[in-house]
């Protein structure tokens, strides 16, 4: 990809193509939904112009994750209280992550190998109610206690059992992770670290918007709910969009979603519904939006005219495909076929990225228009690794900014 001159830049800024921060963005009716974070310091020098870069895609995707990368990266390391804050919700994801598992013992028809076991899970479910809560008083004064009986229930066989078919029932990524951490998150002066910190799930119920200044441009990336149950404020955050960033998982092609997702977002829960597809049904719909545009009568238009144009039709458009590790990972013993019946076997991992990312692409109706089709840039993202995600990042706003100079250019 072509560098971007710092004479392009400026190009830019002076014919106004970066979007104005002032009097944008969300409805008033919204207000109460937006979180303000990092907010960038400029000193005395006003910022009078950004790029605004639209987050979006399913839940779960990842797209927190990059943000909180690029945070660190582009603009500060999380401080020791903004850290501790954290070890509530990591508590919260490993009682969620035990909970799970041990349900879908139900669903396999299996009991614990150990009968310790069972009567250890009936006194891990006492302390729960608290936890989910926030409330980490009795956690913290039976640490030890709570962290063995988490760890024998871990280490149980029908818990392994159920581990290995995490596909078949909703599962945190990180499940693993903390729990071979869990000696160490039980410590009672446990502060949650940057690597424990990247892999929380917490599901983002707030529009929140993450400011940076990357190379010397200013952008703001807006990143929304993805569960379903947030969708329907999208549509308050599609104004003045520079570029609209789609996060998708590649490992999401054999996992179902979770009753509790469909159930908050109304759906019937009883459906089965694979989570690669929402995200493809989800991207089709957003690239495909259209909006009314009402043209003004004039000497070639007698009267008023309302025609369809796309939204995003004037907008960069980035799909990050991530996860990347664990879709590697999965791929030895998971086949696409589950998700893609027209997947040929005997692909290598790079040939099934590959198809994966075309099936994206061709969610554009205009992908089969050779006058009028968009680029639709891609890339393979694995979200732990910071050295990852700063080059992609940095290749994605030479991208940005190259689209700008050629819509400039039109």
């Amino acid at each position: 990809m072509t560098p971007i001159s710092e004479q392009d830049v400026n190009i830019i800024e002076k014919q106004n193509l970066c979007q104005r921060v002032s009097g944008f963005f969300c409805s008033r009716d919204d207000e109460d939904d937006i979180e303000m974070i990092d907010p960038i310091d400029t000193g005395h020098t006003p910022i009078n112009q950004i790029i605004k870069i639209l987050v979006v895609g399913p839940g779960d995707s990842g797209k927190s994750t990059i943000l909180k990368q690029m945070r660190v990266i582009h603009g500060k390391n999380y401080s020791t209280d903004e850290c501790k804050k954290y070890k509530p919700v990591i508590i919260q994801n490993i009682v969620d992550s035990l909970i799970r598992l041990v349900d879908a013992m139900n669903m396999f028809n299996l009991c614990f190998e150990l009968d310790e076991n069972e009567m250890k899970y009936e006194s891990f479910l006492n302390f729960v109610e608290p936890i989910k809560s926030g409330d980490l008083n009795e956690w913290n004064s039976k640490s030890k206690e709570y962290c063995d009986i988490i760890q024998s229930i871990w280490n149980d066989p029908s818990v392994k059992i159920c581990y290995e078919r995490r596909n078949l029932f909703y599962l945190n990524d990180s499940t693993e992770y903390f729990m071979k951490n869990i000696s160490k998150i039980c410590l009672p002066q446990y502060v949650p670290e940057l690597d424990d910190i990247l892999r929380v799930r917490q599901p983002t119920t707030a529009i929140q918007e993450y400011k940076f200044r990357i190379s010397g441009t200013y952008f703001l990336f807006v990143d929304v709910g993805g569960q379903r149950s947030e969708r329907r404020k999208w549509i308050n955050c599609f104004e003045n969009v520079t570029c609209l960033l789609f996060v998708a998982s590649l490992s999401d092609y054999d996992l179902k979603m979770g009753r509790d997702e469909l159930r908050v977002s109304h759906s019937n829960e009883n459906e089965e519904v694979n989570r690669m597809r929402d995200g493809l049904d989800l991207f089709r719909t957003l690239i495909n939006w259209k909006k009314k545009v009402y043209i003004q009568p004039n000497r070639t238009v007698p009267k008023q005219e309302v025609v369809d144009v796309l939204l995003f039709e004037k907008v960069s458009i980035i799909l990050f495909l991530n996860k990347e590790d664990l879709f590697e990972e999965k791929f030895r013993r998971s086949s696409l076929k589950s998700c893609f019946k027209d997947y040929v076997e005997n692909k290598s991992v790079e040939e099934a990225k590959e198809f994966i990312a075309h099936k994206f692409i061709e969610c554009d109706n205009t992908f089969k228009s050779k006058r009028n089709s968009r680029d639709i840039y891609w890339h393979y993202t694995f979200a732990l690794d910071r050295k990852c995600i700063e080059t992609v990042v940095a290749s994605v706003k030479d991208r940005i900014i190259k689209f700008m100079l050629e819509s400039m250019r039109l």
